[in-house]
């Protein structure tokens, strides 16, 4: 896969739909080790950040450490462009009168384009590890980082923990709204032109990105799927024509392209 292609895939496409699996934790690195695991974990979000800035894209990621968040991909200000009636073309009937167009606003009136920010479109199902839980789940209240001083639950007085799938209850709610927002927007893929970007997804939980990512790309028959992992780029036999592979580390990858 060289840059023309992907650019050239990137231009012609209305959704982008990327999933960011193993390889793109900050893992248990200290020392130096960490400051360079940081530096090429920035260089690689940056990386995404500007292939996708301009599309109408969402991310699904199983790394818990929330370092996304950290750069302009978790942007709360920013906004992502959003398929609506002033974006879209599909049904356009090339140059209409504006007094026509005007009285028919009226009548009809178009519905508001809704505007997200960067960080309205990201879901981590397995979790964010600054928020925190009860580690005895007597309560589905979450927290953020700092909210709870003394890090204990304010209900039962247990020690706090993260809100991640290595709790030992995984508190969901936490998620679920995004997954929502997430699930909402997949459905308005259907039959639109998508490029679908799995990056870093190896088999350690397949069933939130690896394989329902095979089954997108499979009956969207206007989409392409990207595989690059540096263990597991194999794709499905069913997907030939329309998905590649790449044996690449794909933080290496992402990098490459800030």
């Amino acid at each position: 896969m060289d840059r023309a292609e992907l650019q050239g895939r990137l231009a012609g496409c209305e959704k982008v739909l990327i999933g960011l699996g193993e390889e793109w934790k900050l893992q248990g690195a200290s020392g130096d080790e960490r400051k360079k695991r940081e530096e090429l974990l920035n260089r690689a979000y940056r990386g995404l950040y500007e292939l996708v800035e301009d599309k109408d894209y969402f991310i699904i990621t199983m790394v818990t450490d929330a370092w996304i968040y950290q750069t302009p991909l978790g942007s709360e200000r920013e906004q992502v462009k959003n398929a609506g009636p002033e974006d879209s073309t599909e049904f356009g009937c090339g140059n209409v009168d504006p007094d026509l167009q005007a009285r028919m606003d009226r009548i009809f009136p178009p519905e508001p384009v809704q505007r997200e920010s960067r960080w309205q479109r990201i879901v981590a199902p397995c979790g964010n590890e600054t928020w925190r839980q009860c580690s005895l789940a007597c309560t589905k209240d979450i927290w953020e980082p700092g909210e709870i001083p003394e890090d204990r639950c304010p209900h039962c007085g247990a020690a706090l923990t993260g809100n991640t799938i290595d709790a030992e209850v995984y508190i969901e709610e936490g998620y679920l709204p995004q997954w929502e927002r997430y699930t909402h927007w997949l459905a308005g893929t259907l039959n639109k032109n998508t490029l679908i970007l799995e990056l870093g997804v190896g088999f350690g939980n397949p069933g939130i990105i690896r394989f329902p990512f095979e089954k997108t790309a499979y009956f969207n028959q206007k989409s392409f799927l990207y595989r690059v992992n540096q263990r597991f780029p194999q794709l499905a036999g069913e997907l030939h024509g329309r998905a590649q592979g790449l044996l690449a580390d794909s933080v290496e990858w992402a990098a490459a392209y800030s």
